[in-house]
């Protein structure tokens, strides 16, 4: 009997911790995503997460995970910041195939913003739970590509003549409700111009320490 009555007791003192401190969401954008807003346009964000083991893999200085909604319609925003020659350029083809997707339909496009916008490679992610139109491009100092190999040479470029170097891979989704492509392409574009029309402000002001301070 008194067996139970410590179980009990250590259980509830595990339960009364948690919820006087409750785990660190490390995809909330808690440095200079921060500054990316909650509100974007008409698109109300609320904070996904993301497993501890997924954020270690990545070993990015900040990382942002995003629901937006507007009325019925939804948009995923993802950014994972990197800073001082941590280049970060994975392939994000394989979050998708090892969660059981089949990418179909790649191509090369465009995220038209107010800054001018950015070029953005789009796929089709397909599996029987539901499809979801992605696309995505990586961002450094003077570009904005979808081509990786430029984006660490860019990034190694900088950090040589600067000695400090950021770099962010951007990433933007929405399911494809009903086979209607097209409509989710219209939305994704969208949403994905008004983000790269924000984020060079995002990152403009952010403050990269020199590299070997960390």
């Amino acid at each position: 009997m008194i067996r139970y009555a410590v179980i009990l007791l250590l259980l509830a003192a595990t339960a009364a911790y948690g919820a006087l401190h409750p785990p660190l969401n490390l995809a909330a954008g808690r440095g200079v995503l921060a500054r990316v807003p909650e509100r974007i346009g008409e698109w109300n964000g609320t904070e996904l997460s993301f497993e501890d083991a997924v954020v270690e893999e990545l070993r990015a200085d900040d990382i942002l995970i995003r629901r937006y909604e507007r009325g019925a319609e939804v948009v995923w925003l993802c950014i994972v910041y990197h800073q001082n020659r941590r280049y970060g350029a994975h392939d994000p083809r394989l979050c998708y195939e090892s969660q059981g997707y089949v990418i179909e339909r790649e191509r090369e496009g465009r995220m038209e913003g107010s800054s001018g916008g950015v070029p953005a490679r789009w796929f089709v992610a397909e599996r029987p739970r539901g499809n979801r139109l992605v696309a995505y491009w990586w961002s450094t100092t003077g570009l904005a590509t979808t081509d990786s190999w430029a984006f660490r040479r860019q990034m190694a470029v900088r950090g040589a003549l600067d000695n400090r170097s950021w770099g962010a891979f951007v990433r933007v989704e929405t399911p494809i409700a009903g086979g209607d492509e097209a409509g989710a392409a219209r939305r994704l574009v969208e949403f994905g111009s008004q983000v790269s029309g924000l984020l060079p402000a995002v990152f403009a002001d952010s403050l990269v320490a020199p590299a070997g301070a960390r």
